[in-house]
């Protein structure tokens, strides 16, 4: 066998390989795109249906697309349990856990201050999602009203 036939039948393979490659990743952002389902931040991955939100109102998907972080995550960077941050309507949100949390905070970021700026801003995020979902368990949410039946014949 000559070199050159050689060399073009590993340039044609390659490309052939590259253009599933390709194609595939083309199918599969297609089917996220359809699905609504974001695999860039994991939460796909888990599931997506709840997208690491505690509370049920509206707000926790929405919070989990600005910060690009859900719950469950920010939890395991800062290392704190991951607790419902409001028990009921009228139950305070728990204190203790939140005082953890600031704790863990600092320290990790005085421990990331001068050497990485990557961990730096996964602690920062990660502060500011429980922060943003502790805000949303603070806002009162309006009563729903009941479901209407349909008239009795």
């Amino acid at each position: 066998m000559s070199l050159p036939r050689i060399v073009s039948q590993v340039v044609i393979l390659g490309s052939q390989i590259l253009g599933k490659a390709f194609v595939e990743a083309y199918r599969q952002a297609a089917r996220n795109a359809r699905s609504g389902t974001s695999h860039s931040t994991g939460a796909g991955e888990r599931g997506g249906a709840n997208l690491g939100s505690n509370l049920a109102g509206e707000g926790g998907p929405m919070i989990t697309r600005k910060h690009k972080m859900t719950v469950d995550e920010a939890c395991q960077i800062l290392n704190v349990k991951n607790v419902a941050f409001s028990e009921g309507p009228n139950q305070p949100i728990v204190s203790e856990e939140l005082s953890d949390m600031l704790k863990a905070y600092e320290r990790m970021f005085q421990a990331n201050e001068k050497t990485s700026k990557y961990l730096l801003s996964k602690v920062v995020r990660a502060k500011d999602r429980i922060s943003a979902e502790v805000e949303l368990a603070k806002t009162p949410t309006p009563p729903q009203p009941p479901p209407q039946q349909p008239p009795q014949p």
